[in-house]
């Protein structure tokens, strides 16, 4: 289904099976096993919100030894590939909105400031992101992950009429489980590609508990020196200074 078949944002979601339809494919996400599946979705999602682009953007904030950024696009690919020649990520007031506000809004109504900014905002209307919803996905805690969902329509004004309370909604669910879903590959990416065992993510919520050596060793059935010596390991993979400071860091990235 599309929004040009049935005229206004007021039109689409007053169909009496609309947000059913948007709902099972929101469902659908957890299912998803890779970036891949989890893109047929959004795809899926997109259609039967009935709107032309769709980009999700999964990415830390904070230090920029630790920035990454992660697209999901189901929306002209010109697009992404000029906007990351550019390396536009830290003038983007869609993502700047996103890492400081949780409400889903048209990006209409957040202002540009800056030159760069404006160009960031012409890029997107260049390739069909006229009228668009930002909808942003926060995690709970100390995590810096941030989730974003632009949803596009090429007619001016669109998201800006009648309707577009409901549809806020189902585009504040589909941030929500596509940023939870990809919180959870990365974090289980990282677990990988640190070597960490379930031993080691225990030790690290131990850590976090305030637990000391002996206490971790009982809990682990296993000797304070080998604890120490786990800690030692530990502290290499993540690059920090002691067992205090490496605990945080796994939790801060969503490893523990």
């Amino acid at each position: 289904m599309n929004a040009n078949h049935l005229g206004t944002l007021r039109d689409l979601v007053g169909d009496t099976t609309y947000a059913g339809r948007v709902l099972q494919e929101i469902a659908r996400v957890s299912k998803a096993a890779s970036p891949p599946q989890a893109l047929e979705v959004l795809h899926a999602a997109k259609a039967e919100m009935g709107v032309e682009q769709a980009v999700f953007v999964s990415y830390l904030r904070g230090e920029d030894s630790h920035e990454s950024y992660r697209f999901m696009l189901a929306a002209d690919p010109r697009w992404c590939f000029e906007y990351q020649a550019h390396a536009w990520y830290a003038s983007d007031p869609w993502l700047l909105y996103a890492s400081i506000e949780s409400e889903p809004t048209c990006a209409s109504r957040i202002t540009a400031v800056t030159g760069k900014q404006r160009e960031v905002q012409a890029l997107a209307e260049k390739y069909g992101m006229v009228s668009v919803c930002i909808a942003p996905a926060g995690t709970a805690g100390t995590s810096p992950r941030v989730g974003m969902l632009a949803l596009g329509s090429p007619r001016r004004g669109f998201f800006e009429g009648e309707g577009f309370a409901l549809f806020k909604l189902l585009a504040r669910g589909l941030a929500l489980e596509l940023h939870g879903w990809w919180s959870g590959y990365e974090r289980g990416e990282l677990i990988k590609e640190l070597g960490l065992t379930d031993e080691d993510l225990r030790l690290l919520h131990l850590e976090l508990r305030g637990a000391g050596t002996k206490q971790a060793a009982g809990e682990l059935g296993t000797s304070p020196a080998s604890i120490d010596s786990r800690w030692q390991r530990l502290n290499r993979k993540l690059g920090s200074p002691h067992r205090r400071a490496t605990a945080r860091l796994a939790a801060k990235y969503g490893v523990i």
